[in-house]
């Protein structure tokens, strides 16, 4: 994901992916609001790929194919979706189908559309928002490593973001950050995106090593002719961005 995507994931700045169309990451308040497991059910919905599994994998079918037909022939499955896609895309969407292409049209202008051309770039938008990441490695039968990473996304397909690190201890990290940061109290925390909750989690962190390692160093506990300095400091790229 380029820089200019990740400034306006921190300024919470409406991303553009098509004609009228646009992503805005949720903030705590409205995750709280709807509920940490329905927020998670509504999320692992909207990521369902052609990767998900090995029936998917080798249907020929895009990944957006697969999302819609399950939202036409599975009625909890549409509920969720529409749900999430109303969050994330501030619209409410409908089914449509013309006699070339499927996709999902919002509003009244028919190009205010989610299909094939931006469905993945949409869901590369959820990930990156969520700080989530999975292997990109493509599913191949004599490859005993992505099979094994296929089933276990198979197995947890509807708790795909139900990781510990993720969102299982939120309450107590929102209270770690409301508590520890300088910036943010109990009081507007709940303001945040859910990519600017992470990134502050993610930065309070790598504050602390790096001021735990120059202690250690000035302390004689670390040797710091073992530590790359420019690696440690406090303002550089964290690992996964």
């Amino acid at each position: 994901m380029n820089e200019t995507i990740e400034l306006k994931l921190l300024a919470n700045v409406p991303i553009e992916i098509g004609k009228g169309l646009a992503f805005t990451a949720p903030t705590l308040k409205q995750l709280i609001s709807i509920g940490d497991s329905e927020y998670d059910r509504m999320i692992s919905t909207l990521l369902i790929n052609k990767d998900s599994s090995k029936d998917m994998s080798e249907s020929g079918l895009t990944s957006f194919e697969i999302f819609y037909l399950n939202c036409g022939a599975n009625a909890e499955f549409w509920t969720l979706a529409r749900k999430g896609l109303a969050v994330l895309l501030s619209q409410e969407p409908r089914l449509g189908e013309s006699r070339d292409e499927a996709y999902l049209s919002f509003g009244d202008d028919p190009e205010c559309r989610l299909d094939n051309r931006n469905f993945e770039y949409f869901q590369s938008l959820i990930l990156f928002s969520h700080h989530v990441s999975f292997a990109k490695e493509e599913y191949k039968p004599a490859n005993a490593k992505a099979k094994a990473l296929i089933e276990k996304l198979q197995v947890g397909k509807d708790e795909i973001l139900r990781k510990k690190e993720q969102i299982y201890s939120l309450a107590s990290k929102i209270s770690g950050i409301a508590w520890k940061s300088n910036a943010v109290n109990i009081f507007n925390v709940f303001d945040l995106t859910i990519f600017q909750f992470h990134d502050a989690l993610n930065r309070l962190e790598q504050v602390d090593h790096y001021l735990f390692t120059i202690q250690g160093i000035y302390a004689g506990n670390v040797d710091g002719k073992k530590v790359n300095l420019s690696h440690l400091h406090w303002s550089r790229k964290i690992k996964g961005d």
